[in-house]
């Protein structure tokens, strides 16, 4: 089960020694958010994307492209190719979403031919409109569907050129550059819960990962935007650490579901517990409304992140100048 992951895969329980580093001037004016003492993974406020992308993965097959989000990387990708997946994407659900809208006129339409012009003219009329109704709709799906893939397939070929993301089995991040590509273990990274001003008296927040002994920086965009409520970054960098600790399955949570059976950890849990593997799929979003949010939005409400804050954080134990002593620090004489 292990051979799946690098040596070097991050693993909460064998946090090595880590060298003295850090940026101060970063620590003073933002919050520096601790590691370990996993909380509250799920982020309710994104659980409608996440389930839409869930649900877009229906079996194995279509879970062989899992990108950008998968159970081995979580891509944090801007630019055009992704802008348009992500489109069509759109445009595969809502064509999806007005199959199903136009039944309605369908039916309308068989009622009244069958009523006032029960004839086989009137049954040629009735599939033309039909077929004209469609055909755009039906387009729009198998754009939407069978592009999307195709493009992901193409997205997958450009992986390395612009590879900005976290990859859970090797225990990296990287960072496109203008001119290369960075490359860190995980551990080398402090989390920031960082702050701007909304405009209205209050704070927008989003969470970055500065690395500790350069001035690199990966800005965590790719699922959470831009938040109001400040336990949303630390739920959201709970969920990231859980993705990254190999000791452990990936969190519950709909953007890794489809890929849980590819996760040796994850499979060996689910299977122990007997974990549903549709359990969010299978969920729409009015249930999700009516069943599920006000029991999330109660936990994240419920969270104290301010007591988590507190804890002591299992990587600043390992590191040279914060939870260890700095190496060959002088030490004073007592004189007599």
């Amino acid at each position: 089960m292990t051979d799946a992951y690098s040596d070097n895969a991050y693993r909460a329980d064998r946090i090595p020694t880590l060298p003295p580093g850090g940026h101060a001037k970063m620590d003073r004016a933002f919050q520096r958010l601790p590691w370990g003492h996993y909380q509250s993974p799920v982020v309710p406020s994104t659980l409608k994307a996440q389930l839409a992308y869930a649900r877009s993965f229906t079996n194995k097959q279509d879970c062989e492209d899992g990108f950008p989000w998968s159970e081995s990387v979580f891509i944090i990708g801007k630019g055009f190719l992704n802008w348009l997946q992500g489109t069509l994407h759109m445009l595969y659900l809502c064509a999806w979403f007005g199959l199903y809208l136009a039944l309605l006129p369908f039916f309308v339409g068989v009622i009244g031919t069958f009523t006032h012009n029960p004839s086989m003219e009137g049954v040629v009329i009735l599939l033309e409109t039909t077929l004209y109704m469609y055909l755009p709709i039906i387009l729009c799906f198998l754009i939407g569907k069978y592009g999307r893939l195709l493009l992901v397939q193409h997205n997958e070929k450009r992986l390395r050129s612009n590879p900005t993301g976290l990859y859970r089995r090797e225990g990296l991040v990287r960072v496109k550059r203008k001119s290369d590509v960075f490359e860190a273990p995980f551990i080398e990274f402090d989390a920031y819960r960082m702050h701007t001003p909304s405009g209205r008296g209050g704070h927008y927040y989003n969470l970055m990962l500065q690395h500790r002994y350069s001035n690199t920086q990966l800005w965590m965009k790719g699922l959470v935007t831009d938040s109001m409520n400040p336990k949303d970054i630390n739920a959201y960098w709970s969920m990231i650490q859980q993705f990254m600790d190999v000791s452990g399955p990936l969190p519950d949570v709909p953007i890794f579901e489809p890929f849980r059976h590819r996760d040796p950890v994850s499979q060996a849990a689910d299977r122990k517990s007997g974990r549903d593997a549709f359990f969010w799929r299978n969920m729409t979003n009015d249930q999700w409304r009516a069943e599920h949010e006000d029991d999330y939005q109660q936990r994240m409400q419920d969270a104290d992140f301010s007591k988590h804050d507190c804890q002591a954080c299992i990587l600043d134990a390992r590191i040279q100048g914060r939870g260890l002593p700095l190496p060959d620090q002088p030490r004073g004489t007592i004189l007599a």
